[in-house]
């Protein structure tokens, strides 16, 4: 038995389907596969498996991590390829590492770089919010929606471009179980706090999830 941390990408075409529909479409490419799952203890057996910090509906990414069980001693190459002879179109396995015990803790996870592009009118005035000593919004949470001041959770955002009403931004925020921001609250400040800036419509990106500056692989 052998436990791995896999490392996917979500592209365009698959980028609508929910965290609960990953999970079922994984369980059913494996079955598609000579691996085994090694499943959990109880009345109710299942794959052990974890996925880190899952996407929003409508989000692509680089960098999506899982720890998953099987039953069976194979080699990292061989489960990339055995995976994505399998997987259906749009998601991918990068990489893949055998690990022992917390050797990679993906709990520990606490910031994600993003690339948001989206249309906009007005002025995009980044360094102005960053300046800002607070930023107040209305965010979702377990306990309901209430206004949370996310400007603690934002580390940097990086103009990249903005042409014709399109603006494309890199930014580093706090994911995890502490505080998870997502970008979508980030630009809810920007219509909030800078003069007559109006966002449309948005395509984000997940580059890369972190543990400060470190990536689990």
């Amino acid at each position: 038995m052998s436990n791995y941390i896999l490392k996917y990408s979500r592209d365009e075409r698959v980028k609508y389907i929910s965290h609960l529909d990953f999970v079922r479409l994984f369980h059913r490419t494996i079955r598609r596969t000579d691996l085994n799952f090694i499943f959990s203890q109880g009345f109710n057996p299942h794959p052990v498996m974890t996925v880190a910090q899952p996407l929003s509906v409508g989000v692509t990414s680089d960098c999506e991590y899982m720890k998953v069980g099987f039953d069976g001693d194979y080699s990292e190459q061989d489960i990339i390829n055995t995976i994505n002879n399998a997987f259906p179109p749009g998601y991918k396995i990068l990489a893949a590492k055998k690990v022992e015990g917390k050797e990679i803790d993906l709990t520990k996870l606490d910031r994600a770089e993003y690339t948001v592009e989206l249309e906009y009118e007005g002025i995009a005035d980044t360094e102005k919010l960053l300046d800002s000593s607070e930023l107040k919004v209305m965010k979702k949470s377990k306990s309901g929606v209430k206004e949370s001041d996310i400007r603690p959770y934002i580390y940097s955002i990086e103009k990249l471009s903005d042409k014709d009403g399109v603006l494309v931004l890199k930014m580093c925020i706090a994911i995890g179980s502490v505080y998870n921001l997502k970008p979508q609250s980030v630009i809810d400040a920007m219509e909030k706090y800078l003069d007559n800036f109006k966002a449309g419509f948005m395509n984000v990106h997940r580059n890369s999830m972190m543990c400060g500056e470190n990536e689990p692989l």
